[in-house]
């Protein structure tokens, strides 16, 4: 009886512990494609990871009372928006959609089993949220002018970005 215990706890703490290590592992497959710049990487809700972006404004990501955020800090303003309510895995990106010169942050935030995209404007201290999708582990591919989003069976959706939004557009088969 003793045997089929202690059995029963080594694969449950392995179970555990394996659990535990996916957990920490970066489960999205999202590809971008042109000049995206990678500004910060975050790879716990602990410590606060701060970059820098093309304009000189610092970025950081950061959790506290229950919620985590990207703060940008304008001439000693701080203006942020949430990204989840946990992190495992939390990356943020300069990227700019449709050519116009005009940088968009992307964040993709890796927590346990799912991940979730925003795309966000961001000028002069002012941060508007443009596209939250949550992408799971599925192909999502960010070009300069469209996000495609795939599931299993093939191409889903594709989010068209036009005058500084996105538009859903859905392939006819």
């Amino acid at each position: 009886m003793k045997a089929i215990i202690s059995k029963v706890l080594i694969l449950f703490s392995i179970i555990f512990v394996s659990s535990q290590l996916y957990a920490q592992e970066k489960i999205n497959k999202l590809a971008i494609e042109g000049d995206a710049v990678e500004v910060v990487t975050s790879k716990s809700m602990t410590a606060d990871v701060s970059g820098a972006l093309s304009t000189g404004a610092s970025l950081t990501t950061e959790c506290y009372q229950g919620m985590c955020y990207v703060t940008i800090d304008y001439k000693g303003r701080k203006v942020t928006a949430p990204i989840g309510d946990r992190i495992t895995i939390a990356q943020v990106w300069e990227y700019d959609f449709g050519g116009d010169g005009d940088k968009e942050l992307i964040v993709v935030n890796d927590y346990k089993g799912s991940s979730v995209l925003y795309v966000f404007a961001y000028a002069r201290g002012i941060i508007q949220k443009l596209y939250e999708k949550e992408i799971f582990n599925n192909r999502t591919v960010v070009k300069p002018n469209y996000i495609e989003f795939y599931l299993p069976r093939g191409l889903d959706t594709i989010w068209h970005y036009y005058q500084g939004s996105f538009w859903q557009m859905k392939p006819v088969i």
